[in-house]
């Protein structure tokens, strides 16, 4: 099984989850059977910049991916992945290595989110736009680290 992970990074397990799976800088694929990793690798997007309605899903399909985990996507974007028989895993959050261990023990809880579309600001906008960009992915960063921690603390605790 091919289990595709949005990433801000191409630091594979170690990568930071992105939140929408179409303008995310990075992929991380990961090889799967049954519970065991046996390949790991972060790939660009290609389209992170521009894409039409159903091309990443396309892609996906061509890379032999059979569920795709990200933070947020459309309901169309969700519906297109379905159609190629690739499953969709939206409202994810923290680093691959974390949230690959919770899917295959089934204890991915997280809720359906919808990322929203992009929207086109004013020229004079656009540094306070990438500033805040900049801010979320560094959040992004410190949640993935405090939920690792999290983790560890709980297993101490067994």
């Amino acid at each position: 099984m091919k289990i595709c992970f949005t990433a801000d990074k191409p630091n594979g397990l170690e990568s930071v989850l992105s939140y929408h799976f179409g303008h995310c800088p990075y992929y991380v694929i990961v090889d799967v059977e049954g519970n065991e990793v046996k390949n790991v690798r972060s790939i660009p997007n290609p389209m992170a910049d521009e894409h039409n309605p159903g091309d990443l899903p396309a892609f996906m399909k061509e890379q032999g991916i059979n569920i795709i985990i990200t933070g947020g996507m459309g309901p169309k974007a969700q519906q297109y992945f379905e159609d190629y028989g690739i499953k969709p895993v939206t409202g994810t959050y923290g680093r691959v290595k974390d949230v690959l261990e919770e899917y295959l023990h089934g204890k991915v809880s997280y809720g359906a989110t919808e990322a929203t579309e992009p929207h086109e600001y004013k020229k004079d906008e656009n540094d306070k736009i990438e500033q805040l960009k900049k801010e979320v992915a560094a959040l992004r960063e410190q949640l993935a680290d405090l939920k690792s921690v999290l983790k560890r603390v709980e297993e101490k605790l067994k």
